[in-house]
């Protein structure tokens, strides 16, 4: 299987001035018919995954979270594989579809008491900043 990995984090702002941070690892699975674009380089691949191919044809494969995640069925996991350590998704979920899942637990992982705003993390190597901000509002008004 073909995958590309995001490291997907949230900060929350709270009225004392304080913020608390929660991130997930999210694993997407590529097609494997799709082509590969050639890289010059011979220390890292022959070949890599163009940006947009993750984004528009990628499926939701996995999360990595450092807790427990009590009902996993809530954000369409099918369970956790201990040999991967990471929860994995039911199948046929989108891209978008694996995000929001992803948002959602970061969401309700954090306190609420006194928050007055919460927005994605940007970094470089994340999916574009308005899909990020799109996938947590959809996350949140859930």
């Amino acid at each position: 299987m073909r995958s590309w990995v995001y490291y997907i984090e949230i900060s929350a702002y709270y009225q004392k001035g304080s913020r608390e941070r929660a991130s997930a690892v999210y694993v997407v699975a590529l097609p494997e018919d799709k082509p590969l674009n050639p890289v010059d380089m011979e220390c890292y691949a022959s070949e890599y995954a163009p940006v947009r191919l993750a984004i528009e044809h990628g499926m939701a494969y996995a999360i990595g979270f450092d807790e427990e995640i009590k009902n996993p069925q809530d954000y369409d996991l099918m369970g956790y594989r201990e040999d991967m350590e990471l929860y994995v998704f039911k199948e046929g979920l989108s891209f978008k579809e694996g995000l929001e899942r992803v948002y959602r637990l970061l969401y309700e992982s954090i306190e609420k008491e006194d928050l007055v705003a919460i927005e994605p993390v940007v970094d470089v190597g994340s999916p574009p900043k308005e899909l990020m901000f799109e996938c947590l509002k959809r996350a949140i008004s859930t």
